[in-house]
């Protein structure tokens, strides 16, 4: 009999999580970029210093705010038994049995992943299944269903020990 092998659904995640990781610190970068410049355009003119100094730190508070918010958003795909996280030096398995709940936190489609026993990312972590994702929620909802399903039939497995394993 043949074995049946599970088929990873890669399409869990946005293939465009560095551009969305990215793209809006880079357009803060350079609008900070013109205010500096605008301020020594200043200064040569007339002389004062820049009196919008506020609007730069104000762009700079931005970008780490969102570089802090986005840093555990993840790559995330999965099978019948594991959730693969993939990372650029290698990807983390954790088997469906460990996650607690998957449940959306933003308006723009970021999930978070709560654990029951922390790994090596901690007890949450984030993905976002789509850039656009207001606009395509349906099939990108249906897709986590499908993860949210394998995670109940895992709960569901009993799990088979030995008669003289150790059980701690």
């Amino acid at each position: 009999m043949a074995a049946v092998k599970n088929q990873r659904i890669k399409s869990l995640s946005t293939r465009y999580l560095g551009f969305y990781k990215t793209s809006l610190p880079v357009l803060f970068s350079i609008v900070i970029g013109f205010f500096v410049w605008g301020a020594y355009q200043l200064y040569i003119e007339s002389g004062k210093w820049f009196h919008n100094t506020y609007m730069i730190f104000y762009f700079l508070f931005l970008i780490w705010g969102w570089v802090r918010i986005n840093r555990n958003v993840h790559r995330v795909e999965f099978d019948d038994e594991f959730l693969y996280v993939i990372q650029k030096g290698q990807d983390i398995l954790i088997p469906l049995e460990n996650i607690k709940e998957v449940d959306i936190k933003t308006l723009g489609g970021v999930y978070e992943v709560e654990l029951f026993q922390a790994e090596q990312l901690g007890n949450k972590f984030y993905f976002k299944p789509s850039l656009l994702y207001p606009f395509n929620y349906k099939r990108k909802d249906e897709l986590v269903n499908v993860l949210l399903r394998n995670i109940n039939q895992a709960y569901q497995k009993k799990q088979e020990f030995q008669r003289n394993a150790l059980q701690s």
